[in-house]
């Protein structure tokens, strides 16, 4: 669907999520690249960190300018969690390395597309 506004076709819907420690520089280089980004409040499953999903509309074709500027601006670490120990009489937690970060992206096939102006 065309957008009478920018005359950009809007096709293709990515929801994209990232570490909260990335998700500013993401949005930036983004935003440069003339990606309109809309950031969410998320929660991960996982270990329960604070995270942000964006979603991006775009061209089909640009998920390749996507994903460079995301791997550019959303790195990995390394984190401790704490698990139990086994056979232990005591609760002794014993510090496990996870990697966590980069980004989770997922793309969408967009149906239908419009922006309504007052």
């Amino acid at each position: 669907m065309t957008n009478p506004a920018n005359s950009k076709t809007i096709n293709r819907l990515a929801t994209v999520v990232v570490q909260f420690q990335d998700a500013d520089n993401a949005i930036k280089a983004l935003n440069k690249a003339n990606f309109r980004v809309t950031r969410v409040s998320s929660t991960g499953g996982f270990l329960g960190r604070r995270n942000v999903t964006l979603l991006i509309g775009m061209v089909n074709g640009e998920e390749k300018k996507l994903i460079e500027i995301l791997s550019h601006t959303c790195r990995r670490r390394i984190e401790y969690v704490a698990t139990p120990l086994e056979g232990s009489p005591f609760h002794l937690p014993l510090s496990t390395p996870v990697t966590v970060g980069g980004a989770t992206i997922f793309t969408l096939a967009v149906e239908y597309f419009e922006e309504v102006h007052a």
